[in-house]
């Protein structure tokens, strides 16, 4: 890119306000977010939104909250503060909500162990066949 076409970020400017986002276009949305686990403040005043279809990767050095973060959005830990809004649905205590929602949410963890005498795709459709019911043929495709 030549200097001529180049563009300043202050050229760069959204003006949220007229985007008119649907909320059923935002799959996550996450507002004010705080955990702490004791006296240690480990998400700070977390905000993100992630729209239907988008990809986003979140990296970071370890202990910087990422597994964190990802934890409380599948509510495999519990926020202190702000609100976690997945599918339309803010996540509270409602277990009937975090059900909901863990049955659309998925998680690798870091340390996750492979069936090794199951092939790749057999190793990916086992939850969705035995967990949520669904067919083979729809598991697979």
């Amino acid at each position: 890119m030549t200097t001529e076409n180049a563009v300043s970020a202050e050229e760069i400017k959204v003006d949220v306000k007229k985007m008119h986002i649907s909320t059923t276009d935002v799959a996550i949305d996450i507002v004010g977010m705080h955990k702490w686990y004791g006296e240690f403040h480990v998400l700070k005043d977390i905000n993100l939104r992630v729209m239907r279809g988008e990809r986003i990767v979140i990296c970071g050095p370890s202990g910087s909250g990422k597994s964190t973060m990802i934890r409380c959005i599948n509510r495999l830990e519990e926020h202190q503060k702000g609100k976690i809004i997945v599918d339309g649905k803010e996540l509270t205590n409602d277990l009937k909500k975090i059900d909901e929602v863990r049955r659309e949410v998925g998680m690798v963890f870091q340390h996750f162990n492979l069936f090794p005498h199951l092939t790749i795709l057999e190793n990916c459709t086992l939850a969705p066949i035995w967990v949520r019911k669904m067919p083979k043929k729809q598991a697979e495709e």
